[in-house]
């Protein structure tokens, strides 16, 4: 008799009968397969969900390497047996993945762009570093609206649910000669936003449309984008104003960090991730400086499960184990 395992079930296989080996009777070979089908539905069947709840992580982990990072990294956090947070590698799945995307002006010399992970946290920085003269080859009128975007997201893997997700952040919307702001976002299972993007825009069309600046304009989403950081767009030089009042997350439903009540979500929503995005737009005039800047997300705290099979799976291995006992 021969066995053939493929995706860890059992095949077997009578060979054709001979003068000296009869053949097999079917009942035999169906008693074998049904065995192995009920052995796998055991193991699977005692598998169970492991919870979590406040899981807290400020990129200081060991899994976590202190440095800049670009493209897509996973990092293993939990322990998928136990729900407990790993402080080694222990060879199972990765839990989350960090993407980094930035888009730099093609025109604008020095305007530049990075995520680092450091003691403070995961950090963007960004700037242009050159003075608006050298900035730009050819004559530039005064707030040319150059922009550089950066966008972090934080992808958890498929076989995590997240049912809490609280974060703080440093540096969102902060004074300065540039307009430098933050959109954040909760994203659905499928990595989709729960609600359209805000419309935001450049400097003056946005400070025009005197809409929300500051707080959640729709479920999911959160602004840090006051217009009052930077004053004097469109003159020779631009001054800076004052830090947006939720620059730091500064009295987010009290409590200073951001979670589901401040974007309108649910208690135990399921999320797939977060994601941030970092705008500085070139509001400068001919007279004034470079300018540097950085965003830090400081900590992030999860709660979930490591949810058990499906029910697909032991709903299909149990009507298989059917079909045999029918066959007998």
């Amino acid at each position: 008799m021969k066995y053939f395992n493929y995706h860890d079930v059992v095949i077997v296989r009578s060979p054709p009968p001979t003068p000296d080996t009869p053949h097999l009777d079917m009942k035999y070979i169906i008693n074998s397969l049904s065995a192995h089908v009920f052995a796998c539905f055991s193991v699977v069947s005692s598998l169970s969900a492991q919870t979590f709840s406040d899981l807290n992580f400020d990129f200081s982990e060991y899994a976590f390497t202190t440095g800049p990072i670009s493209g897509t990294n996973g990092y293993n956090l939990i322990d998928d047996a136990t729900g407990a947070e790993l402080t080694s590698d222990n060879g199972d799945n990765d839990d989350l993945f960090i993407t980094v995307t930035t888009s730099l002006p093609s025109n604008a010399n020095g305007a530049r762009a990075d995520v680092d992970i450091t003691s403070g946290g995961l950090v963007s920085n960004h700037g242009y570093s050159s003075t608006f003269s050298n900035t730009y080859g050819v004559a530039t009128a005064n707030n040319p609206g150059t922009l550089i975007r950066q966008t972090i997201r934080l992808s958890f893997a498929n076989h995590l649910s997240i049912q809490d997700f609280s974060t703080d952040f440093r540096s969102l919307n902060t004074a300065g000669i540039t307009w430098e702001h933050t959109e954040l976002a909760y994203l659905q299972k499928d990595g989709s936003y729960f609600s359209a993007a805000p419309k935001v825009g450049d400097y003056l069309s946005f400070q025009a449309a005197a809409t929300t600046e500051q707080g959640s304009p729709s479920e999911g989403w959160w602004l840090a984008a006051s217009t009052g950081t930077v004053t004097g767009v469109g003159s020779d030089a631009t001054v800076s104003g004052s830090n947006g009042s939720k620059e730091n997350l500064t009295s987010t439903g009290g409590d200073s960090v951001l979670n589901y009540s401040d974007v309108g979500l649910a208690d135990g929503t399921e999320i797939g991730g977060f994601e941030w995005t970092v705008y500085l737009y070139d509001n400068r005039g001919q007279l004034n400086n470079q300018t540097n800047w950085t965003v830090s997300q400081e900590f992030f705290e999860i709660s979930g499960a490591v949810p058990e099979p499906s029910s697909t799976l032991l709903l299909g291995l149990g009507g298989v184990t059917l079909l045999l006992r029918r066959r007998k």
